[in-house]
């Protein structure tokens, strides 16, 4: 076990603190102790918890599988994951036609550029 230099115990009572600016862009957030970032690089978090919010759009269970991942990559600390979702795509909508244009987004992120000036065309269009 690790001990922090001149500590007589494992544990920090002093956490690591980085204040940020959050913009539209930022899709979520991921809180996580250092048994996670011992195993793991950021862009390789960001990226397995995007994943899953596309597949299943569960924080809570995007935090399990980035638990269960560090523990693939064997590490060997506790391990500790919140994820904050800062938008759903589809959640949170006032209006069906809120929910029909979020969809519509949604499946928007998988096409090619030249599909979605395509369909951008058709929806603006009065069929």
């Amino acid at each position: 076990m690790k001990m922090p230099q001149g500590s007589p115990s494992p544990l920090i009572a002093e956490p690591e603190i980085c204040w940020t600016t959050i913009t539209e862009d930022d899709e979520f957030l991921i809180i996580g102790c250092d048994g996670i970032w011992d195993v793991m690089t950021s862009q390789h978090a960001v990226s397995t918890v995007r994943k899953g919010l596309r597949r299943h759009d569960d924080p809570e269970r995007c935090a399990r599988e980035l638990a269960m991942e560090a523990k693939r990559l064997e590490t060997f600390d506790n391990l500790t994951v919140i994820v904050v979702c800062f938008v759903s795509e589809l959640g949170g909508c006032s209006t069906p036609s809120e929910q029909a244009r979020n969809e519509r987004i949604r499946a928007c992120k998988s096409l090619s550029p030249e599909a979605l000036c395509n369909l951008r065309r058709w929806l603006e269009s009065d069929h």
